[in-house]
């Protein structure tokens, strides 16, 4: 999992931290809270964008997210360059490769092309020293090959991409295994938008994994889970039953490769099945949720936006837990869950835990974001103290960060 970032340059994200010699610390669960404006959405979006260095080129991230570069670097700077850098803790793959801390920069600079200008991978196995894997300016490089235990300098090709895009992963799979081991855990970051209900309940057909940017596939995915995997499909059944006890059966429609659709059974006695058209908003977005628990492949790394949008404060408890039981998994379905909220309910749950809260900001017009621990926040101690276990209600009137309107005190 992450454990450190930063980021320079990327939308409103000056320089999260402002501090240009640390990184945010980060844990397992993060949610990131803070007004309209204050840069929750460009972290989130900073973070999943590290999966475009490991594509092709840069430029395909860029074409899916129907972004130009031109929009992406923060206006304050004069400088057009983006520069991440990242600390990482990871467990061996399957093959028992990669387990270690990493460190990874990397920089996009728009010169007379898109291009990378820096690129730097250091690996600290568990026991052992540092090793500098990978070395990059502009196209002069350097890769430590594991097999002849030295460094070997190269030219880079012209695209916009890392290096360890251009890895075979069973080819190299011996000389380079700690690079390969860290592109395969960026390769599974996934990030979602707020849930569309219109795109979650839309019947769907073809063989998906994964639930897609913006709700898409869900009935495909639940109807994979259900032909494949009967066992993992009924607990997911449980687990809903569980959370709306008028249900009693969730099915899915169709066959196969054909379309599928989700229904919703309720009854007592007399049995009523609604299509996906006919649930509630708040249900098919819990369901989605839940339905992680129960994929084959988790994520390494999940980005959500306000996962409990239309879902009943009583049940906001529920959407935390299945998010924290995300980051419980074992390898290799290890999980690092961020999302955002404007919802006091859901900061109460963190009662107990706000070295999870991160508060966002950008105190003045035009201003870089700034970024703070609630654990860190001088105020912390008197909330918890003279709000009876409400974190949210401090917040509100802005004694904890910043809200709508309210600076930070």
């Amino acid at each position: 999992m992450i454990t450190g970032f930063s980021v320079r340059g990327f939308k409103s994200l000056a320089q999260i931290p402002s501090d240009t010699d640390s990184l945010i610390p980060f844990g397992s669960l993060n949610v990131l809270i803070g007004p309209n404006g204050a840069g929750k959405s460009s972290l989130l979006q900073a973070i999943d964008f590290l999966r475009a260095f490991f594509m092709s080129s840069v430029e395909v991230y860029l074409r899916d997210h129907n972004w130009d570069y031109k929009d992406l670097p923060n206006l304050r700077r004069t400088q057009r360059d983006i520069r991440w850098e990242l600390t990482a803790r990871l467990d061996s793959d399957e093959n028992g490769h990669g387990a270690g801390e990493y460190r990874y920069v990397v920089s996009l600079q728009p010169r007379k092309h898109l291009g990378v200008g820096e690129e730097i991978l250091e690996w600290t196995p568990p026991s052992g020293q540092t090793c500098q894997l990978l070395n990059r300016k502009g196209r002069t490089f350097s890769l430590f090959d594991k097999e002849t235990n030295q460094h070997k300098s190269m030219e880079a090709i012209g695209l916009p991409a890392s290096i360890m895009s251009q890895l075979d992963s069973k080819k190299d799979i011996a000389k380079y295994p700690e690079m390969l081991r860290f592109r395969n855990w960026i390769e599974k970051f996934r990030a979602y938008l707020i849930w569309d209900p219109k795109i979650l309940r839309t019947p769907d057909r073809g063989e998906y994994e994964q639930i897609g940017l913006s709700g898409e596939h869900l009935a495909a995915v639940m109807g994979r889970l259900k032909d494949k995997h009967p066992d993992k499909f009924k607990k997911l059944v449980e687990r809903i039953r569980g959370l709306f006890p008028s249900v009693t059966n969730i099915s899915v429609a169709g066959r196969g490769w054909g379309w599928r659709t989700i229904q919703l059974h309720e009854g007592n006695g007399r049995e009523i099945v609604f299509n996906s058209q006919q649930m509630s908003d708040g249900v098919l977005r819990l369901l989605a949720i839940t339905t992680f628990l129960y994929l084959d492949r988790i994520p390494s790394l999940i980005t959500l936006e306000e996962p409990e949008n239309g879902v009943h404060p009583q049940l906001v408890r529920k959407v935390v837990q299945i998010l924290r039981e995300l980051t419980q998994r074992k390898s290799p379905n290890k999980c690092q869950v961020f999302f955002t909220t404007h919802s006091p309910y859901v900061l109460d749950e963190f009662f107990d835990h706000p070295e999870e809260v991160y508060c966002m900001d950008r105190p003045k017009p035009l201003a870089g974001a700034s970024i703070i621990r609630l654990s860190d926040n001088r105020q912390i101690d008197s909330a918890r103290r003279d709000f009876d276990g409400s974190l949210g209600e401090a917040w509100t009137i802005g004694l904890l960060g910043a809200t709508a309107g309210v600076g930070r005190r």
